[in-house]
């Protein structure tokens, strides 16, 4: 995560080094066989939304009782509001209209793993196996569930199976853990480790503060997919670590060719730039991470530090303004800078 940068006394401004952003790399972890969130909006906006919706495909699902998208689409809004009893109800006529219907199955059995009804999640969840036995997750799924029964001999089959169709998960499930010198022995046994393999590496050693070995994993993972944005951001940070930071500006620079809207990039990438005493193009690189993000509170106010650092107040008194209302306890460290 970022650290705010502080301000050291001096007569003039001196700021300490902003850290960078370091979870711009970690993979995403998804939760699959379960609806996602629906879209961003206040608690009370969104409950108001979910509603319309439940009521406008439940008057769908009873003019269509023969369609078992109705009843799938109905059941994602009842899981989705907490009504995991309404959303099984609605998931079991969508899989009698179409019993080898993947979602629904895999979904049916989150909603009874919810409501703590292990074994018709198991019947749901192998009966999606069934359906499609190369989907990792839905084996992945099963096998949590026979975890909770203790039905070890089982589960351990159904994650071996998850290891062959994804030999990566393993890793990732112990970096979600904390377990990260368990994460890297187990990456390092993946037969053909691919660009993933290498990432979930770096961010292991990244986190086990091995920084040189972090770097040579990023390293490996864009040498493999050289489009692999997720990895330079890693690789930047671990040389920033390393304090390598005209290295790091390039892998941050190779972030914002690929994605121009990668705001903590452009953050990232003006850090560097500050380290290296390069202002201009730390400012020019926090001015687009603001662009970008105008309520980043961190980069207005190193911004603001570095403007006052080149010498042009008036634009640090910009981002200063700004400040004020974003982050006042900030805003107060350099007022008297400005004065």
């Amino acid at each position: 995560m970022r650290r705010p940068p502080a301000l050291l006394p001096s007569a003039l401004l001196v700021f300490a080094l902003a850290a960078c952003k370091t979870d711009g790399g970690a993979p995403a972890d998804a939760s699959p066989g379960q609806p996602g969130p629906a879209a961003a909006a206040t608690p009370d906006g969104r409950q108001q939304a979910l509603q319309s919706l439940q009521a406008a495909l439940e008057q769908e699902a009873k003019e269509n009782p023969e369609d078992p998208s109705s009843f799938h689409n109905l059941g994602n809004v009842y899981f989705e509001q907490g009504k995991y009893e309404e959303a099984a109800a609605a998931y079991r006529k969508a899989v009698e209209g179409d019993p080898n219907d993947f979602d629904s199955l895999t979904r049916l059995g989150s909603a009874h793993a919810a409501l703590g009804q292990f074994d018709a999640a198991v019947e749901a969840y192998r009966r999606a196996v069934a359906a499609n036995p190369r989907h990792a997750d839905a084996h992945r799924r099963l096998a949590e569930v026979y975890e909770k029964t203790g039905r070890a001999e089982e589960a351990a089959l159904e994650r071996s199976e998850v290891l062959r169709l994804q030999p990566n998960e393993e890793g990732r499930r112990l970096i979600k853990a904390g377990r990260y010198r368990e994460a890297v022995t187990e990456l390092g046994r993946v037969p053909k480790p691919d660009a993933e393999t290498h990432l979930l590496l770096g961010l292991a050693h990244f986190k086990l503060e091995q920084y040189e070995e972090a770097a040579a994993s990023s390293r490996r993972a864009v040498g493999l997919d050289p489009k692999y944005t997720e990895a330079y951001f890693q690789l930047g940070n671990a040389y920033d670590r390393l304090g390598r930071h005209e290295e790091a500006a390039a892998a941050f620079q190779e972030v914002v060719r690929l994605n121009a809207l990668d705001a903590d990039a452009h953050f990232n990438l003006g850090n560097a730039y500050k380290n290296l005493k390069r202002y201009r193009e730390a400012a020019a690189a926090y001015e687009q991470a603001v662009k970008l993000n105008p309520e980043d509170a961190d980069a207005r106010y190193v911004l603001a530090a570095v403007y006052l650092q080149d010498g042009d107040r008036e634009a640090a008194a910009r981002h200063y303004n700004e400040l004020k209302r974003l982050k006042p306890d900030a805003a107060a460290r350099l007022e008297q800078f400005l004065k």
